[in-house]
């Protein structure tokens, strides 16, 4: 067997902040706090009652495990990662003109960190060239988003703003560029990182006094060719390069808060991950071992919240998403430093109001388990009778502060 493939590009984040993660993430049609609105529509911050500023961490724990069975050995190999912070911030801000909004977030929309050390138990971990070897991964992703929302009446708003995105990514073994000349693959760390850029799109519309409804478009991130820092079979420096776009997010949603001290919100959104490059390119080999994408397929999402009021100080909150898996199971050998890919999440949180400016927020996650099971695919052809497995669950922990002015 020789080297296969492996990569971790995290997906993107489902929610930015404790009190948008503790909605499950929706938030579209549902200003609840800067992160919330700033995040899935930025026109819903015409609808905030005051401007704010907002900060969260969200700290991801992750338990993966990689097993594989090739011809009559088997094994299987648990991933120490650690913890891994995920940082947000976000401000809107009403201008002398009540009928403009300006607001402005530093979002980590994606990452994800594994690694998998390498060993003669485990087939798929072997040493290169029989196997993939050590398995390391580490993706962040960034985003800065100022935006300008407009009042167009009482009911409806709009906004638009650009995306600037910055993204670091380090892989081993990198198979996004040709191997070396004893069939082994170089590792690859970032030279430097990667810039990029996009747009985004809003509406919001109050339809009356309980419900209100959301729309909005964030642009595919086009980034610039990632270059690493990578070694040839004699441990000299060679430039290995690949080409990797954020996928583009259609969202719609609606809120509703008819009942006293309660409010609900549900999203659906789609996210077009087959038209963004690196993900969506075909997962095949050229005749340089090189590996041209990871086949992903656009998929679609949905989010669920509710929030209580507790007198004048306390919000309790609850959340449910479900998001469509993009790998297929014949594609888990190309994946197995695996991103953050989940099918069930649910959450929980809540505020509590310190005095009239401050609230203090928390809130958690639970990604249920999900796994993908294909063969063991090289350039030659899926090998017979093999087997490989890919298992993620994930667990994240949110805190953060909103400040109202």
């Amino acid at each position: 067997m020789s080297a296969g493939s492996a990569f971790a590009q995290g997906t993107i984040i489902s929610a930015a902040g404790p009190v948008n993660r503790s909605m499950g993430g929706a938030s579209t049609a549902a200003p609840i706090s800067a992160l919330s609105a700033m995040y899935w529509n930025p026109a819903s911050i015409s609808g905030m009652e005051r401007s704010e500023l907002e900060v969260g961490v969200d700290l991801l724990f992750t338990d993966h495990n990689v097993s594989s069975s090739v011809g009559g050995t088997s094994g299987s190999t648990d991933a120490d990662p650690g913890t891994f912070p995920v940082p947000n911030f976000a401000w809107t801000h009403r201008l002398a003109d009540p009928r403009f909004t300006f607001g402005l977030s530093v979002n980590s929309v994606a990452g994800f960190k594994t690694n998998l050390s390498s060993g003669t138990t485990n087939p798929v971990l072997a040493p290169q060239p029989t196997g993939l070897g050590q398995i390391s991964s580490e993706a962040a992703f960034l985003q800065i988003a100022p935006v300008l929302s407009m009042a167009m009446t009482e009911r409806l708003s709009v906004a638009a703003g650009p995306i600037l995105t910055t993204g670091q990514v380090g892989i081993e073994p990198f198979v996004f560029d040709s191997a070396n000349g004893d069939n082994t693959y170089s590792g690859g760390r970032a030279t430097r990182y990667h810039w990029g850029g996009g747009f985004q799109l809003g509406t919001y519309y109050l339809l009356n006094n309980d419900w209100q409804l959301g729309a909005s478009y964030k642009s595919k991130a086009w980034m610039e060719t990632f270059e690493f820092m990578g070694e040839d079979e004699n441990g000299l420096p060679r430039t290995l390069t690949c080409e990797l776009d954020l996928p583009s997010i259609l969202s719609v949603g609606t809120g509703y808060t008819g009942i006293d001290q309660w409010l609900f919100a549900a999203d659906f959104r789609f996210i077009d991950y087959a038209n963004a490059d690196g993900f969506g390119d075909s997962a095949t080999y050229d005749g340089t071992g090189k590996l041209n994408g990871l086949d992903w397929s656009s998929v679609f999402a949905m989010a669920f919240g509710a929030q209580r009021a507790i007198g004048e100080r306390i919000y309790l909150r609850g959340g449910y998403t479900y998001n469509q898996n993009p790998i297929r199971n014949s594609e888990a050998f190309f994946n197995l430093a695996s991103p953050l890919l989940y099918e069930h999440m649910l959450s929980v949180g809540g505020s509590y109001k310190l005095n009239d400016c401050v609230a203090v927020n928390v809130g958690y996650s639970h990604y249920f388990e999900n796994s993908r099971t294909g063969a063991v695919i090289l350039p030659a052809g899926a090998v017979p009778g093999s087997s490989v497995t890919n298992r993620l669950s994930a667990d994240f922990l949110s805190f953060g502060i909103v400040m109202r002015h």
